[in-house]
Order: structure tokens, then sequence, then C-alpha cells
């Protein structure tokens, strides 16, 4: 088991605050405002397999409740700009989650 602590600013608060993640169970808890929306986004994709629609396309998330580089993408699309990723503890720092977007025929965005 392995429990990663994340500090990341939360827009109501002058300090950082926390996000824990058991990438074993992978329950999430902690302090940050965002706590909330990552569960609810994870029992999402879990429930859509993996999937999770976003405006330019989507992401085909490898195991959203253990995969490092699939929690990063949950991280992103609650945190949006306030996410820093050095502040990030490995493995999720180096996670590249970006083979994981598909784009949607419309859009055309490229990583």
């Amino acid at each position: 088991m392995t429990v990663h602590v994340i500090e990341q600013r939360d827009w109501r608060a002058d300090a950082p605050r926390r996000i824990v993640w058991d990438d074993e169970t992978g329950e999430v808890s902690g302090d940050h405002r965002g706590v909330p929306a990552i569960r609810r986004l994870m029992e999402r994709a879990v429930r859509d397999g993996g999937r999770l629609q976003d405006e330019e396309g989507h992401w085909q998330l490898r195991d959203p409740r253990r995969d490092p580089a699939s929690f990063v993408v949950l991280l992103w699309r609650t945190l949006e700009a306030q996410s820093d990723q050095e502040a990030m503890p490995e493995p999720l720092r180096s996670a590249d989650p970006r083979p994981m977007f598909v784009a949607s025929r419309l859009t055309g965005v490229v990583f």
C-alpha cells in the first residue's frame, strides 16, 4: 500500500491543502476542497469504463483508482490551472497521461 500526499493550492485557502491518494485501495481523502470533485470524477470514469469526456475529446483512463497517470488526469480536471506538477510526489510527478487522450475529430488537438 502506498499513500501519496499531494499538497496543492486551494483557491479558498491561503496555504496549500492536502489530497491523500491510496494507490492500492483507490481512496481519496484530505482537506483540499477538490477532494469531493476528484471522487466524483473517479467514480464516473470507473462507471464509464475509464472514459472521461473533455471539451476537446476524451481521456481513456487505464485505471482511475490506481494508475498514477490516470490519477493525474483527475487532478488536472479538478485543480485546472492551479495544479503545481513539480510539487507532486513520485510517481505522479513523472506520470505522462497524454497517450490516454483521444482528440475529437473536430478539434484536432495534439499533445
